[in-house]
Formats: C-alpha cells, structure tokens, sequence
C-alpha cells in the first residue's frame, strides 16, 4: 500500500497506544503523541488524515486540545471518550469531532469508524459504522432513513434491524438522541431562540422539535431553559477585590 493514510494517535496510555498500533498499523501509517503539546508539535511537521484523541491525557482534557488540532490539520478527529456519561457525550458533541467512541475500544469498531470517516481505506468497511459515524457527523442535516440506507446498500427494514442491533437505537431514534442532546447544550448554554436551535439541530419547524424536545426531556424548550439555563458569569466591579475594604 503506497498511498496508506495517516494516523496520529493521542493517548497518555502507551498499553493502548501500543495494541492501537498493531491493530491499524498493517492498513495505515501510524504515529503517536503521549501529550497534547507533542501531538501539536507533530501536526507542524506534515500532513495527517486522521487524529485519534483521548478525553483524558494525563492531566489535560483532549476535548480542550480539539480547538487547537483543528487550528493545525483538516484531518478528521475521532475522540474516544473513555467514560461513557452523558455529560462527556455532550461535550463531545459540543466541541464537534468528526465522531466519538466510548472506551474500551473493540478493535473491529475501531477499524469500521476509521474507514468510514477515512472514505472507505480499509479491507472490509462496515457500512453499519458508516451509517453511525454519518449520523454523528451530520445530524443537523434532514437525513432520511431511506437516504441512509441507500448509503449502506440495504433495504429499509434491513437496515433498522441490523442498526438497532448492534447498537441498540435504531438509526432514527440515534439520530433524534444526537439532535436533542446538542439541542440540550443549546437552550442551556447560549441566548439562541427555540426557532435557532431548532434550525441548528436540523429541525424547519419549531413546533416538531419542541413536541420531540418535551419526549425526550420531559420538558418543554422553554421550561428546559429555564429550569437549567447556566448564569452568566458577572464581571467584577471594580471595588469588590480584596482591597474593596481599603479606607482612601
């Protein structure tokens, strides 16, 4: 293989960096960074495809690094995030990878996220991880089950059964879970108008999503925010340091 990919692995981990590498090493040209600072320095020296990134590295968080990847490399960035909770699925979600895989890491998944995000450079990609990775990557977009299934080359009905088994939603409800949860960051973090969020989760009309938002969270937008809604930091006036105290 002449023209092999390229693979920067960041991971503190070098049990996992070493079993990573066996693993992709006879399909792609694999490197590896042990902190965040190393990985920056090695995106300088030349073009990468894709980064593999862990949440943790030590005593820094990958999801803090992403900003400063993209800023270096177009390369496609997988995180793994190692911990499963909803909280670090919306961070992820909120820093915007290409896609994102929980720890521990089956090898098999890993090489069918890889092929689908890397347009298919592997023996055998899995349509399947094809169809998640798209869903993860593109939620805001009307997707249709019939457009992905196309994609997968399989039936409808074929395509929801195989999905919903091997990753326990089927590709409509995995869809609708990415949507509410960048929906939730949404209402809770910024100013935006239920009609915004709406539009930037891939909804054209504002009362569907607030009927699916209220299934799904058992709360309207409206009420979400507001029950939720983190306060804006206050700037610090000026005579309230330490030294507001000091007769003049």
């Amino acid at each position: 293989m002449l023209d092999r990919k390229r693979i920067l692995i960041v991971d503190d981990d070098p049990s996992l960096i070493e079993s990573l590498t066996a693993a992709l090493a006879p399909l792609y040209r694999v490197r590896a960074s042990t902190s965040g600072q190393a990985a920056l320095a090695f995106l300088r020296t030349g073009p990468t495809d894709l980064v593999i990134l862990d949440i943790m590295l030590g005593a820094e968080d990958g999801l803090d690094l992403l900003p400063h990847l993209r800023d270096l490399t177009p390369a496609r960035i997988l995180v793994l995030t190692g911990y499963g909770t909803r909280e670090n699925l919306c961070r992820a979600i909120r820093v915007k990878p290409d896609d994102f895989l929980d720890k521990p890491v089956r090898l098999d998944v890993l090489r069918g996220r890889i092929a689908a995000l890397l347009g298919g450079n592997g023996d055998d990609p899995d349509p399947l991880e094809g169809v998640h990775a798209w869903i993860a990557r593109e939620f805001h977009r009307p997707l249709t089950t019939e457009h992905l299934a196309r994609s997968a080359e399989m039936s409808r009905d074929h395509l929801r059964r195989a999905f919903a088994e091997r990753f326990g939603l089927t590709p409509r409800e995995y869809l609708e879970e990415c949507r509410m949860t960048r929906a939730e960051i949404l209402l809770r973090d910024t100013d935006c108008l239920i009609k915004e969020v709406a539009a930037q989760v891939g909804f054209a009309d504002a009362n569907n999503f607030s009927t699916l938002f209220k299934r799904f969270h058992g709360l309207s937008p409206e009420a979400f925010r507001a029950r939720h809604r983190r306060p804006p930091l206050q700037p610090m006036s000026p005579l309230s340091g330490p030294m507001s105290g000091i007769q003049r």
